[in-house]
């Protein structure tokens, strides 16, 4: 039960999947010390996440409250999707999947040494992104504030279409796909 914007009484005891989703009145959230699977998208009034030390994978989708997102040590999978009030994201040093497309106030990404693949669409105030290692699939659609893309060693598969401030492509070695439509200053 949500009671002042808190759940309380509700004791989950050792459950480690926790769907909270829809809950718009919720403004914090427990920390469950054995969590590794949390839901609470559409939490749009939720201030922020707990630091869990178990958790892999958080589905945040929407919560529009959200200002930052702790640095969670095993976190392997964040969707954060249209949280629109974030300005950066943490150093996950395990992370493999970020989504955080519609992110509007977003300004900084990770430098994920392990992340495989990235969802950063409509980030309209993103400048930059950094050079990841691992990477094998970036997609920056429409974000117009991005001038140049790092020379990823791994990647396979970019999409940048309407990146409308892209000034050159790097020589990806391994690339397979790339589209870049309406990159209109592409030289």
């Amino acid at each position: 039960m949500v009671i002042n914007g808190k759940i309380d009484h509700i004791n989950i005891g050792d459950a480690q999947y926790v769907d909270c989703s829809g809950c718009t009145e919720l403004i914090e959230l427990p920390n469950w010390p054995n969590v590794i699977r949390v839901e609470c998208e559409y939490c749009t009034n939720l201030k922020e996440l707990p630091n869990w030390p178990s958790v892999i994978s958080v589905y945040c989708e929407k919560c529009t409250g959200l200002i930052e997102l702790p640095n969670w040590p095993n976190v392997i999978r964040v969707d954060c999707d249209a949280c629109t009030n974030l300005k950066e994201l943490p150093n996950w040093p395990n992370v493999r999947h970020v989504n955080c497309s519609r992110c509007r106030g977003l300004i900084k990404l990770g430098n994920w040494e392990q992340v495989r693949d990235v969802y950063c669409q409509w980030c309209i105030n993103l400048r930059e992104l950094p050079n990841w290692q691992n990477v094998r699939g970036v997609y920056c659609t429409s974000c117009p504030q991005l001038r140049e893309l790092p020379n990823w060693p791994n990647v396979l598969t970019v999409y940048c279409i309407a990146c409308t401030q892209l000034r050159e492509l790097p020589n990806w070695p391994n690339v397979i796909r790339v589209d870049c439509d309406d990159c209109t200053m592409l030289e």
